[in-house]
């Protein structure tokens, strides 16, 4: 270790110190056991000990370093639970501060202050920080006038740190008090603001309320008119079998004329040859046959929007959630399947056996709605950047037992045990999108809290579907989601709705 010799500091006398390892011990400074230079070493360390500073003694070109007894206890730190190496002093440090100790010591040793004197934080047994000053000086130089060895103190100045932090905290709280004194007309003006941006707030919160009651009307006329199209639809799917048969005996009849009378007479032989009868025969089965595949198509969206939409008229149902399921992912059917500029997006259904659910079938759907659609909003914006991404939603339910009591013994009565055998139902809808951030994550289930461009989202779908789940079913639901790997919706429920007060005190997650 090469340090230049001080530049404006002479060498002082060399001490006669001896080797860090000979200083007594403690227990051995009793005037019988020393000698007289001893003695002196003793009076020294009694009086470190009396005065609260503990010694260091550091071999410069060794980085052997002597760590007496008091110094070791002002960090809590037994005997020989630090090694006597200059490494043990720079792990204790903390790590903010062994730059400006390295700084302040540099100074010192190129001559630029007349001692080394810093103030820094050190880890105590316990796990603390403590505030330490310590000072130093060089007094052993070899031949050439480099420093050799080096000692100093340590103290424990925490607590004077800590008055200095009351007294300079006091002092920011007089001058706030001072500048609110000076400011009167500035917190009025700001109040003034608080009180129009809170103004605006409000009406764009009736705003949306509106909006939801636009929604909620909606809802409904989208169910009438589900009703309306249902009819003429189940009308012409009826009748396109029958006619589909009809037309197959209308074939069957011209094809036995054919047979049995070959040689038609000259206007039949005309529209024949203008009709082309081979490809209207073949062709007109298969148009039937397109149009039947259609009309079910169009029932199947319809039986979609009618389940979606239907009115639960403020009351509790027993309802198959597969059911409500499906018929979310038929609505959403245009949004899932290929387009010109992306992929396909596979939707991956592992539905477990589950018993009907006492619930709110309409708002519930609106819940699935909402975490299927930012499910699928969070794909195609990956889908923007990832062209060899291959999209996917996995939903997953099952039913599990509770691992906790979910109502009370007091609350089971003796004849109907049954009742305390409560099941729960766990939904999980999840999406291999590029997640969500941890700190947006607490974040998504407020009111008007959204990711998404303006004009793509306002920040009620998860806000109203928790809601729901938490308020009028007394349900959980949670966000897991891992940056770059997607992110997963779980939502858990009764079966029953009843002791729901039970059920929402002790919830699992």
């Amino acid at each position: 270790m090469h340090i230049e010799e001080p530049a404006t500091h002479k060498p002082e006398a060399p001490l006669s110190v001896p080797d860090s390892q000979s200083f007594p011990e403690s227990k051995d400074l009793s005037p019988e056991h020393l000698d007289p230079c001893q003695c002196s070493q003793a009076a020294l360390q009694m009086a470190l000990i009396a005065s609260g500073l503990g010694l260091w003694d550091w071999n410069l070109i060794t980085n052997k370093t002597y760590y007496d007894p008091q110094w070791k206890g002002i960090l809590g730190y037994g005997l020989d639970e630090i090694a006597h190496e200059h490494k043990s002093f720079e792990r204790l440090v903390h790590p903010q501060d062994l730059p400006k100790i390295r700084q302040v010591l540099h100074d010192y040793l190129q001559g630029c202050t007349p001692m080394f004197e810093v103030e820094l934080r050190m880890l105590t047994k316990s796990g603390e920080w403590k505030w330490i000053l310590a000072c130093g000086k060089v007094f052993q130089w070899d031949e050439s006038g480099k420093p050799v060895r080096m000692a100093g103190t340590h103290k424990d100045i925490s607590q004077d740190k800590a008055i200095a932090t009351q007294q300079y905290q006091l002092l920011e709280q007089l001058q706030r008090e001072i500048s609110q004194h000076q400011s009167t007309e500035d917190q009025v003006r700001e109040k003034s603001q608080q009180l129009e941006t809170t103004l605006e707030e409000l009406k764009y919160t009736q705003r949306q309320l509106l909006q939801n009651q636009k929604m909620a009307n909606l809802g409904q006329l989208v169910a009438d008119m589900a009703n309306e199209i249902n009819n003429p639809v189940s009308f012409i799917y009826g009748n396109l079998h029958p006619a589909s048969q009809y037309a197959e005996d209308l074939i069957r009849i011209i094809e036995l004329y054919q047979h049995y009378y070959p040689t038609p007479t000259p206007v039949i032989a005309l529209h024949l040859q203008c009709l082309d009868l081979s490809f209207v025969k073949t062709d007109f089965l298969k148009l039937l046959w397109s149009m039947r595949a259609g009309s079910e198509r169009v029932k199947e969206i319809v039986f979609a929007l009618r389940n979606f939409s239907t009115s639960d008229e403020g009351q509790m149902k027993k309802v198959n959630l597969h059911e409500g399921l499906d018929s979310v992912l038929r609505i959403l059917q245009h949004r899932l399947k290929e387009k010109p500029d992306r992929a396909g997006i596979g939707v991956i259904k592992e539905f477990g056996e589950l018993p009907l659910v006492e619930c709110y079938p309409g708002d519930l759907n609106q819940v699935f709605m909402n975490i299927l659609t930012n499910a699928i909003d969070a794909l195609e914006e990956r889908m923007k950047y990832d062209y060899s991404f291959t999209p996917q939603i996995f939903i997953h339910t099952e039913i599990v037992r509770s691992h906790l009591s979910l109502v009370n013994s007091n609350d089971i009565s003796p004849n109907n045990k049954q009742i305390g055998k409560k099941h729960k139902v766990i939904i999980r809808i999840s999406d291999n999108g590029k997640g969500i951030l941890p700190h947006i994550q607490r974040q998504i289930f407020e009111p008007f809290f959204t990711t998404k461009p303006v004009g793509k989202g306002k920040g009620l779908g998860l806000s109203i579907s928790r809601e729901i789940i938490v308020d009028k079913h007394q349900g959980k639901i949670k966000c897991n989601s891992k940056l770059g790997q997607g992110t997963e919706l779980v939502i858990e429920m009764n079966t029953t709705a009843r002791h729901y007060a039970a059920i929402r005190k002790h919830a699992s997650f």
